[in-house]
């Protein structure tokens, strides 16, 4: 174990020098770190560290703030049951008891040291929430049987039986809403937490998440709140949600890409959602003509996720593979608040699908410098560009075409004057083009090489296999 954690400091301490390095770059103006333009980590606390627990997620705090996070989600840490697990440990959102941190992860005192540590860094830290179901042996099953649902008299386990170790509550119930609301608070209260994160959101009944809404506060002011969810806009229109998830644009458009790679697809796709927040057929409530129940909010746009990686067959390398690097460019510059999960920084490989029901901790004494120092400059680059905003200062996107749309991939986002032009290359060749129209005026330099063009409809851009180049105007 010792051998370990020297290895993760020395790995650790690699990431942070070359954070510095980095912000030397004059490239880069000053941050602002605004809603408009936050970057989410989540972490998954059990595989997160060697320790698993939350000391293990405290002592890289430090490095998460140099990589660019703005907030820290954290997966459900509060006490699991143990009855009906479908793996060797207990999965995250099978709750036992909403207001109980479980032994594995810590102690109270643990998680006030965390928060205090994520808050002198700057950053928040959101609780994820599971309010449509709870552990078998949650003491609500014995104190308060009617806050679920019931068939033929028995409990009833989620989505036609497929979830076993978890009973479905009474969506309805007004009693198990009001105590929703109380545990919920009892965490800003006593732990000083920031937002929450909301698992299955379209599975409890609208009416909690506006009880949580307008009742969970902090100072006597809202904190905030992200939907797992994509086919309730509602929920983000009445307020209830200040995100949701860009769920159909990963697992429609990006992963369906990286598998059958469509570049008119995707010029299509990246339009609709940057300029409508929309992913084409991804609602099941219909919407209003004429409104959008995007505009001035922002949504969550990923690669990866704890979900991801237990469904889709692993890691971003498995589902993305030779397109990742490029990709990882396109999320954090197209649309939206881009999540970073778990490892993806050092493009941490599972190797297979993991499931949350078991304990992989990630390998940090090998990391890969190279897609830590791509996502560095990306978040730099979130926080100093206005036409990277999202939300109430929403910048548009307007796709360009170039002399190699074979195979490139070129937009440029815009907001309040400035501009900021992207050309991704998906061939593994080198590619030489221009881009005859729709380029602003100006002398521009590429975040990704360092190196200064003056644009013009006859200007060659060449951008490296598989890679991409970001252009922002040169001081």
């Amino acid at each position: 174990m010792n051998a370990i954690l020297k290895n993760i400091g020395r790995a650790a301490a690699t990431l942070l020098i070359a954070s510095t390095s980095l912000f030397n770059n004059p490239i880069f103006a000053a941050e602002e770190r605004i809603p408009e333009n936050r970057v989410i980590y989540e972490v998954f606390v059990r595989n997160f560290s060697p320790e698993g627990n939350l000391k293990g997620v405290e002592a890289q705090i430090p490095r998460l703030k140099e990589l660019g996070v703005d907030v820290v989600w954290l997966m459900p840490i509060y006490k699991l049951g143990d009855v009906g697990k479908w793996g060797p440990y207990s999965s995250p959102y099978a709750i036992k008891d909403y207001t109980a941190i479980d032994p594995d992860n810590g102690t109270e005192q643990d998680l006030r040291d965390l928060v205090k540590t994520i808050h002198d860094n700057g950053m928040e830290i959101w609780f994820d929430w599971v309010g449509n179901h709870t552990a078998m042996d949650n003491k609500w099953v014995t104190t308060n049987p009617e806050f679920y649902t019931h068939k033929d008299g028995d409990f009833v386990h989620p989505f036609g039986g497929a979830w076993k170790d978890v009973y479905e509550l009474d969506r309805n119930n007004e009693a198990m809403q009001d105590e929703m609301v109380k545990s919920m608070q009892y965490w800003v209260d006593n732990f000083d937490i920031d937002g929450f994160r909301c698992d299955y959101a379209s599975g409890p009944s609208p009416e909690l998440w506006r009880k949580t809404s307008e009742r969970v506060l902090k100072d006597g002011k809202r904190v905030a709140w992200l939907a797992e969810d994509s086919s309730l806009p509602s929920l983000v229109q009445k307020g209830y949600f200040d995100y949701d998830y860009c769920w159909d644009f990963q697992e429609k458009v990006l992963k369906k890409f990286a598998a059958e790679p469509d570049l008119a697809k995707l010029r299509a796709a990246c339009d609709m959602l940057a300029n409508q927040g929309l992913t084409e057929g991804e609602t099941k409530e219909p919407l209003t003509p004429g409104v959008n129940p995007f505009e001035g909010r922002s949504r969550m746009v990923y690669l990866s996720n704890h979900d991801v990686v237990q469904d889709q067959g692993g890691t971003e390398d498995i589902l993305y593979h030779k397109y990742l690097r490029p990709l990882t460019v396109l999320q954090f510059t197209v649309y939206g608040m881009p999540l970073i999960y778990n490892g993806q920084e050092i493009q941490y490989k599972s190797g297979k699908p993991v499931s949350v029901a078991e304990k992989t901790p990630i390998d940090w004494s090998n990391p890969d410098t190279s897609m830590t120092d791509l996502i560095k400059k990306l978040t730099n680059l979130k926080h100093t560009s206005k036409a990277l905003r999202t939300g109430k200062q929403a910048g548009s996107l307007t796709n360009l075409s170039t002399t190699a749309d074979d195979s490139v991939y070129a937009y440029m986002r815009s907001f309040d004057g400035e501009n900021v032009v992207v050309a991704l290359n998906f061939s593994d060749q080198e590619k030489t083009f221009n881009i005859p129209a729709g380029l602003p005026e100006g002398r521009y330099t590429d975040v990704m090489s360092g190196k200064t063009l003056e644009f013009s409809e006859k200007v060659n851009i060449t951008v490296a296999p598989l890679d991409a180049a970001i252009f922002v105007a040169a001081e």
